[in-house]
C-alpha cells in the first residue's frame, strides 16, 4: 500500500516499478545474506516474545536479518564482535574501494559547490587525525554528478548550506518507540543471540513490538527502583527480557540550520500518536504477563512503576496521556528532502535529482515521502540501488565521447557496466 501510495500520490511510479523493484531486493538480499533469524541464536528475549504472542493467539515471526554466520554474541546494536553483520564495512565498501572507489574518512563536506545551475562538486575540510578538527581545505570535483547521503538530519542542512532552500528540512517523520521490561521466574539470557530477532507487527493499529535485547550495563539502567530494591532487581539481570513498541507516528516536523550550522529539531507526537504508543505499551504488557512474567516495568510516567498483575494492565488504559507519559527514542527517520514529480511539493525528482540544481542527487531516507512503519533499512537499499542503477547507466551513456565510425553493438566494458553498475 505504501509503494502504491508512493507511485500514485507522489509521482514515484517508475521508480517503484513493482517487478524491478522486486528483482532490486532479491539482488540486495543475496548479496548481503537476508536470511530470517535461525532458531539456534533466537535467544531467550525473542523467544518469551514468541511464546507470549502464542498465548494471545497473535501472529509473529522471526525477523529477517544481514547476519552471515550468526553465532549469538547479542552485541549487534554496539557492533558484532565476529563481523557476522553484513553492515556498509563489511559488504558495500569493500566492494567499491576493490571497484576503485576511494574512501576519505577524516574528510567533512561543507557544501555543495554549484556552478552555472549545476552540481560540479563539493568543498569542506580535512580533519586533523587526532583532535577531529578542520586542518586543511578541501575541495572535491565531481565530473558527472554529486551524491548527497548525509542522513535525515544532516542532508537537508548541506542543502540549505549550499544555497538549495524551499522544503529542505521540512516533512521530518520519524518511528518514535519505547520499551517494556518483564521479569520472568526462570532465566531468560539476554544477552546471548540477536539484539532484534522477534517481531509482532500491529500495522492495522499503528506499531509493531519487537524483541530489543540490552548488554547488561545498558538493561540495569532500564530497571526501576533505588537502594535496596534496586540492588536486588539488579542480581537478576538474567531473568529479564525487554520489547521495544515501535510507533509509525503520522506527526511531522521540521529541521532547520541553527547559527552554529547544527541541526535544530521540532517534532511533537500527535495525540492520536500518544494513544496509539499507549495501546502497544498495554498490549506488550499482557503479552509479557501471558508468557509467565511476575513483573512488568511498563516506563509510563503517570503510571504504577511495577505492575505485578495482568489485572494491572488496565492501570495503563484508563485516563489520558501526554506527551510527558512517556520516554521516546526516534529511531529510522524519513524526509526532509522528499522525492516527488511535483516540484512544488517536493525537493527531488522521481530520479533523486534536485528540481533546482542539475547533477545533484540525494540518496538516502531523506527522500521517503511518508514514514513506512517498519524497520527501513530493506527499502532505503531498494530504492537507492535502483536510482543509482539508472544513475550509472544514464550518465555513462550521456558522457560517452562521439564515435566516428559505426559500431556493432555497444562495447563489452559498456555491456557489463549496464548488467552491473559500479558501486
Amino acid at each position: 500500500p505504501i509503494r502504491r501510495a508512493w507511485a500514485e500520490d507522489h509521482g514515484l511510479g517508475d521508480l517503484l516499478d513493482r517487478r524491478a523493484l522486486e528483482a532490486t531486493f532479491e539482488r540486495i538480499e543475496a548479496e548481503i545474506h537476508v536470511a530470517p533469524t535461525g532458531e539456534a541464536v533466537l535467544g531467550g528475549n525473542a523467544s518469551v516474545l514468541a511464546r507470549g504472542a502464542a498465548a494471545l493467539g497473535i501472529p509473529g515471526h522471526p525477523t529477517r536479518r544481514n547476519a552471515r554466520g550468526c553465532v549469538g554474541s547479542g552485541r549487534c546494536l554496539q557492533g558484532c564482535p565476529t563481523g557476522a553483520k553484513q553492515s556498509m564495512d563489511a559488504s558495500y565498501v569493500p566492494r567499491a574501494l576493490a571497484d576503485g572507489a576511494r574512501l576519505h574518512a577524516l574528510d567533512r563536506a561543507d557544501r555543495v559547490r554549484i556552478e552555472g545551475g549545476r552540481a560540479v562538486g563539493a568543498s569542506g575540510w580535512r580533519l586533523d587525525p587526532e583532535r577531529r578538527t578542520p586542518a586543511a581545505p578541501l575541495e572535491v570535483r565531481a565530473r558527472r554528478g554529486v551524491i548527497l547521503a548525509a542522513g535525515v538530519v544532516h542532508t537537508p542542512l548541506l542543502l540549505m548550506a549550499s544555497g538549495i532552500r524551499g522544503l529542505a528540512g521540512h516533512r521530518f517523520q520519524a518511528h518514535p518507540g519505547t520499551a517494556v521490561v518483564g521479569r520472568f521466574p526462570e532465566p531468560v539470557r539476554m544477552g546471548f543471540g540477536a539484539t532484534q530477532a522477534y517481531q509482532v507487527p500491529m500495522f492495522d493499529r499503528g506499531y509493531k513490538i519487537e524483541s530489543l535485547s540490552l548488554p547488561p550495563e545498558m538493561l540495569a539502567a532500564r530497571l526501576p527502583g533505588t537502594g535496596e530494591a534496586w540492588q536486588r532487581r539488579l542480581t537478576e539481570l538474567d531473568h529479564y527480557a525487554q520489547w521495544a513498541v515501535m510507533c509509525r507516528m503520522e506527526a511531522v516536523g521540521r529541521i532547520r540550520r541553527g547559527l552554529s550550522g547544527r541541526p535544530k529539531i521540532r517534532y511533537a507526537p500527535t495525540q492520536r500518536d500518544l494513544e496509539r504508543l499507549r495501546d502497544g505499551i498495554a498490549l506488550a504488557a499482557r503479552m509479557m504477563f501471558a508468557a509467565g512474567a511476575t513483573e512488568v516495568y511498563p516506563w509510563m510516567s503517570s503510571r504504577p512503576a511495577v505492575l505485578r498483575d495482568a489485572s494491572e494492565v488496565r492501570l495503563l488504559e484508563e485516563g489520558s496521556v501526554t506527551h510527558r507519559d512517556f520516554h521516546l527514542m526516534a529511531t529510522h527517520l524519513f524526509g526532509t528532502a522528499v522525492a516527488g514529480s511535483d516540484a512544488c511539493r517536493s525537493v527531488v525528482g522521481p530520479d533523486l535529482q534536485s528540481h533546482d540544481v542539475r547533477g545533484l542527487y540525494v540518496m538516502d531516507a531523506s527522500v521517503f515521502p511518508t514514514n513506512i512503519g517498519v524497520n527501513p533499512q530493506h527499502s532505503i537499499m531498494g530504492i537507492v540501488f535502483r536510482a543509482a542503477e539508472r544513475l550509472a547507466n544514464i550518465e555513462a551513456v550521456g558522457t560517452r565521447p562521439r564515435r566516428q565510425r559505426p559500431s556493432p553493438g555497444p562495447p563489452p566494458g559498456d555491456r557489463a557496466q549496464r548488467a552491473h553498475p559500479p558501486w
